[in-house]
């Protein structure tokens, strides 16, 4: 199935985080990032995941709990209470919760069974390349995924990036639309001005394009590959491209951006940068030329208000100057695109290029495919069997020059793995 326009109908299912919907059930089948792991220490703190308002925390001993935030007594927010050594205690009376949501104490109450009456909500959660994952499906959960970039052997860096105005879906649309590089980017990676050849292909876990662009040098192109994993995780590979020592390489530096949906209208943002074991030694040589490359920037999106600038003339009593920029680096750049977009985009109004935009479209057919196929009954594409919980997984995503062999071998019909002959 291809599409150019979808109808009101659909355009408003697709953007649907809740439980019930078609979609909030099909993204409940995965698992989700939630938070940095290195950053919950003492303290449980308050999350919005899929629309759900949750209290994350970790025990005295170790263990990470996620909870209804919402106390099962008076229902008082558990972000404000305690972290204790099996549980969390509610600052309000008292009570205590343990990671799987039961009731260990209820002070005031004598009646020892009182407490065996009531039950929290809770959720599966576990560590992996950094980030704490939850689940929020129903019944047994898939095996998480052992990627590459989460658990190959290397460093593993996790960092929370930003959150989102607007809905998760139209960042992954951003993820896979190679042509907004050549215009979005274009201050900040003058490489990638000439518009691109693009190609599309669906992979065992999602969606890849190919983008091939010409150079300053006419015997020399540049081909991206990107990876998307669904649901959400958009994929480049630093290679020869970005980090010199990488050239050639089957097993490149890796970046990984997950967007996960806090509701309907707004999305947090997490990243983590995988060193494969061969170039771990210049891990900080690899921060350093992202920053330099302005790549690696936080998701920061610029305000665009009616009468902004006159407004903050007056509040800054600085001479007024009409018109926006946007800070230069990608972060700053897709957020700030995105974020102009509406909260939820009226998808039956776009007018969708039949070339320039099939990525978005062949992106959109996967997904609705695999919502359909999880509301009759079937499983989520791309999610992973307990019987495959150890295999590790290595994806196709890179960037390299190619010579006029090379682009007329790709331009032959070549496959994303095949083309940075990536191994897997």
């Amino acid at each position: 199935m291809t599409t150019t326009s979808i109808d009101a109908g659909l355009s408003h299912s697709l953007t649907e985080t809740g439980r019930g919907t078609k979609m909030g059930e099909w993204l409940r089948r995965y698992w989700w990032p939630i938070a940095v792991d290195a950053d919950l220490k003492a303290k449980p703190t308050f999350i919005k995941i899929l629309g759900e308002e949750l209290v994350l925390f970790r025990t005295k001993r170790g263990k990470v709990g996620l909870l209804d935030s919402r106390c099962a007594h008076r229902r008082a927010n558990l972000c404000l209470g305690q972290s204790l050594a099996d549980g969390v205690a509610c600052r309000y009376h008292g009570w205590v919760f343990s990671p799987e949501g039961k009731v260990l104490e209820t002070p005031g109450e004598p009646d020892e069974t009182f407490k065996e009456r009531v039950q929290q909500r809770s959720y599966p959660t576990q560590t992996m390349g950094g980030l704490i994952f939850a689940y929020f499906g129903k019944g047994e959960p898939p095996a998480l995924p052992r990627f590459d970039f989460l658990d190959g052997p290397g460093v593993h860096k996790a960092r929370f990036i930003g959150t989102s105005r607007g809905n998760w879906m139209q960042i992954n649309e951003n993820a896979m639309d190679p042509l907004h590089l050549s215009f979005t980017h274009a201050p900040t990676w003058t490489a990638m001005s000439a518009l691109p050849e693009m190609w599309f292909d669906e992979t065992e876990f999602g969606v890849a394009y190919l983008s091939l662009r010409t150079t300053e040098d006419p015997e020399k192109w540049h081909l991206r590959v990107n990876n998307l994993i669904l649901p959400s995780i958009g994929l480049t590979g630093a290679t020869s491209f970005w980090f010199p020592r990488a050239k050639g390489s089957s097993n490149p530096p890796i970046t990984a951006r997950f967007s996960v949906p806090m509701d309907d209208t707004s999305t947090v943002m997490f990243r983590v940068m995988y060193i494969p074991e061969e170039f771990a030694e210049f891990a900080d040589e690899i921060d350093d030329h992202l920053e330099h490359l302005k790549w690696d920037t936080p998701w920061q999106t610029e305000r665009i208000e009616p009468y902004l600038e006159y407004n903050e003339s007056v509040r800054t009593g600085e001479p007024v100057e009409l018109g926006y920029t946007i800070p230069e680096g990608a972060g700053h750049e897709d957020a700030t695109v995105v974020g102009s977009m509406p909260e939820r985009v009226d998808r039956e109004n776009e007018n969708m290029l039949p070339v320039g935009d099939g990525g978005i479209t062949f992106m959109r057919d996967v997904i609705i495919s695999s919502v359909e196929e999880v509301a009759n009954g079937g499983e989520a594409k791309g999610t992973v069997p307990a019987s495959r919980a150890q295999e590790l997984f290595l994806m196709p995503t890179g960037e390299r020059f190619l010579n006029r062999e090379g682009v007329e071998e790709l331009r032959q019909g070549l496959r994303a793995r095949d083309a940075l002959k990536l191994p897997g």
